[in-house]
């Protein structure tokens, strides 16, 4: 009987730790990557949620114009001169309604959350609209402006420097009521 030669098996030697210090190396990137992702979604979120807040604060004021009986914002000469008073003339409902619609800003501080509501007139010229309220009122045809701005601040910038910043979102619309 003969006996085959043994083999012997030769295991590679196996890289111990090697994983670990690419780990190490592509870990920051690869998280500060996912991170600003996720910031970046949030960001593009939020200033879906500014406009449509100030969609719907339009809407509630183009609705609620001089004809209605809870009227909101200033009254057109006329229904002055008849003695007819404003249900609301300075715009809170439309605010209070902007902010109700606002539902994903929960830390809507006083600082980072503000609603501008004018009331302008048809003039073809919505772009400048001057005065506290504007220069128009809530008669039929006019046009109402609402600009919601908010101050964003990233969740990761005690991680990462990244700056607050400004966002704004708005809506026209024409008073048909």
């Amino acid at each position: 009987m003969t006996t085959l030669p043994r083999l012997r098996i030769r295991r590679r030697a196996r890289p111990t730790g090697q994983a670990m210090v690419e780990f190490a190396l592509i870990a920051p990137l690869f998280f500060f990557l996912l991170f600003s992702i996720i910031e970046f979604g949030r960001a593009v979120y939020y200033i879906q949620m500014l406009n449509n807040a100030a969609r719907e604060g339009a809407r509630y004021a183009i609705v609620h114009g001089a004809r209605s009986l809870a009227n909101s914002g200033p009254l057109p000469a006329a229904d002055v001169a008849d003695g007819k008073t404003p249900a609301d003339p300075t715009g809170a409902r439309v605010v209070a309604a902007t902010k109700a619609a606002a539902i994903a800003i929960i830390d809507s501080t006083a600082n980072a959350f503000s609603v501008d509501v004018r009331w302008c007139a048809n003039d073809g010229n919505i772009a400048d609209c001057p005065g506290p309220y504007g220069d128009g009122d809530n008669g039929r045809n006019q046009t109402v402006k609402v600009t919601v701005s908010y101050t964003f601040q990233p969740m990761i910038a005690g991680v990462v420097p990244l700056p607050t910043f400004t966002m704004t979102g708005g809506s026209t619309l024409v008073i048909n009521n």
